[in-house]
């Protein structure tokens, strides 16, 4: 998906951004997901570490945290949360269903530091165009 393509320049802008690391800590892997295309995100302690593009989909084992959307999906949404007017990826989830857990406790985990993710989201919104 051609939006991923911009996971590294949202990586490098929130990690320069005091805003994003007074959100607090986040030790998470979410796997951003568009059909068979996909990238894990390490969030790690108050910055954005690896942006990766596995080889395969058997890599995903061992993420506790999935946000799945078809491309199109992605785009609409990313385009629309940039102009402020779509929920967050929890609201969002209510209806759509995005948000994939690998267990209740990676749940917790996620609900803990979803505004982080949100941020880094939001940023991505930014450079995907």
């Amino acid at each position: 998906m051609k939006a991923f393509d911009s996971l590294q320049s949202a990586k490098r802008s929130v990690n320069r951004q005091s805003g994003f690391r007074s959100l607090g800590s986040a030790d998470l892997s979410v796997a951003f997901r568009a059909g068979d295309s996909f990238r894990i995100v390490e969030f790690d302690a108050f910055s954005v570490g690896r942006v990766q593009e596995p080889e395969d989909a058997s890599e995903l084992r061992g993420i506790g945290v999935t946000i799945s959307m078809s491309a199109k999906q992605w785009n609409l949404y990313l385009r629309r949360r940039k102009a402020g007017k779509l929920p967050s990826l929890v609201g969002f989830n209510l209806d759509r269903n995005v948000l994939k857990f690998a267990s209740p406790m990676d749940r917790l985990r996620f609900l803990r530091v979803h505004k982080t993710i949100q941020m880094f989201v939001d940023t991505w919104a930014r450079y995907a165009g």
